[in-house]
C-alpha cells in the first residue's frame, strides 16, 4: 500500500510528457445560483469517484498516472455546493500534503502517482456540523472488459473511471 506523488511536474518532465487533462466532473448547470439555500435535510444521491490517465512510457515511474478523486452530485443539472458545504479528502501518508479540504465545487483533487490507495472522504453539509464518512478506492488500473480475459492495455487515451452512487443523510447536529 505505498505510493509516492508530487504536485507538479518538473519542467524537463513536462517538456516530455505532457498528460491529457482528467476527465471533467460535470459543471453546475448555466445559471444555477451560486448562492447557499435553505437545505432540506433528507436523503442526497452523490457520486464519489475517480478518473485517472496513464501519462505514457516516458513519464517518471513514480508519476505514471494522473488523476482525480472527486464527489459531485448524482445528477449533473444539480450545484452540489448548494447542498455540501466542504470536502475532506484524507489521501495516501507518502503525498504531501495528505489532508485536502475543498471548500468549494468541484470538490475535487488533482494528483500524480503510480500506486492505488484507498481515500478516506468527509463531506460537510451545510447546516450540520458533523461529517459523513466515505471511503473510495482509487483505481489507475483498468480492469478486465469481461470476466475472465485479460485487462486492456494501458493507454494514455482511455481513462480509468471509478464511481459510485452513495445516498448520504445531511441531517444538522
Amino acid at each position: 500500500d505505498t505510493h509516492m506523488s508530487t504536485a507538479s511536474l518538473s519542467a524537463a518532465a513536462a517538456a516530455t510528457a505532457a498528460p491529457p487533462a482528467p476527465l471533467p466532473v460535470p459543471p453546475p448547470p448555466a445559471g444555477s445560483a451560486s448562492a447557499e439555500v435553505p437545505v432540506q435535510h433528507a436523503s442526497r444521491p452523490i457520486v464519489v469517484g475517480s478518473c485517472a490517465y496513464w501519462r505514457g512510457k516516458e513519464a517518471e515511474e513514480s508519476k505514471s498516472h494522473e488523476w482525480t478523486v472527486y464527489v459531485r452530485a448524482a445528477s449533473p443539472d444539480e450545484d452540489p455546493g448548494l447542498f455540501i458545504k466542504r470536502v475532506v479528502f484524507q489521501l495516501h501518508p507518502t503525498i504531501t500534503p495528505s489532508t485536502r479540504t475543498v471548500e468549494a465545487p468541484p470538490f475535487e483533487v488533482t494528483e500524480q502517482g503510480w500506486g492505488e490507495f484507498e481515500v478516506g472522504i468527509k463531506v460537510y453539509y451545510h447546516g450540520g456540523e458533523r461529517a459523513v464518512d466515505f471511503s473510495h478506492l482509487l483505481k489507475l488500473y483498468p480492469e478486465a472488459e469481461v470476466a475472465g480475459s485479460p485487462a486492456r492495455e494501458l493507454s494514455i487515451d482511455r481513462p480509468v473511471v471509478a464511481e459510485k452512487r452513495e445516498i448520504s443523510r445531511d441531517e444538522p447536529r
